[in-house]
């Protein structure tokens, strides 16, 4: 029965991905994380990110949607993006867990505050933005809500919005998966439970880009 759970969350995160172009990790991990461990989690979703946004990019363009202000941030997030996988392997289960909850907290606060950024957004801006949010791809995955926010602060459009989401996590996926093979994390396990979940994933971000259409 439990299987069946663990589909209809992973449908459920596909279509909200597909469709915004953010969230599967934010919804899949607090939700799957009763049946898999986090570490055994995290790089499950990091796949699955980089592919479902690879889908994402590979859609037809009207026009030059990634600016060189956020190509920066791409290259930032994928530097930073290794300090993140550093900390996932050195600390434990437990703390993780812990780092988990206050990050879902704060995200939830920030949800229901209607809290914006509005400050001017600068060169270094950029930067700082690209590496905070690599470091928490990296580290525990879930770079999406911040990236969100940052997007909507630079005021980009939903094509754009959706086309720099897809790029950051590709990078930032590709940069995270790398070492976690050179690091002995990316185990059979992971890639078993990574090809259970990608027939699902095709259909959902398929239909969700679809419905944002």
């Amino acid at each position: 029965m439990e299987h069946y759970w663990i589909y209809i969350i992973v449908a459920i995160a596909s279509l909200i991905k597909g469709f915004t172009g953010f969230g599967f990790a934010l919804i899949t991990l607090p939700l799957l994380i009763n049946w898999y461990s986090p570490k055994e989690l995290i790089p499950v979703l990091i796949l699955c990110n980089l592919f479902s946004s690879v889908i994402i990019v590979l859609q037809k363009k009207e026009r030059k949607l990634v600016d060189k202000q956020f190509r920066t941030l791409i290259i930032y997030g994928a530097a930073y993006t290794l300090t993140g996988v550093a900390l996932f392997k050195s600390i434990s289960e437990d703390l993780m867990i812990t780092i988990l909850g206050i990050l879902f907290i704060i995200l939830s606060s920030i949800s229901l505050l209607g809290i914006k950024y509005n400050a001017r957004l600068t060169p270094l801006t950029f930067k700082i933005a690209g590496a905070f949010l690599g470091f928490l791809t990296g580290s525990v995955s879930i770079s999406g809500p911040p990236l969100a926010l940052f997007l909507n602060a630079a005021k980009v459009d939903n094509q754009q919005f959706r086309e720099i989401f897809s790029w950051f996590n590709i990078t930032t996926a590709t940069i995270a998966i790398i070492s976690y093979i050179t690091l002995d994390l990316l185990t059979l396990e992971t890639l078993k439970i990574t090809g259970l979940f990608l027939p699902i994933l095709y259909i959902g971000s398929f239909l969700g880009k679809r419905l944002n259409h």
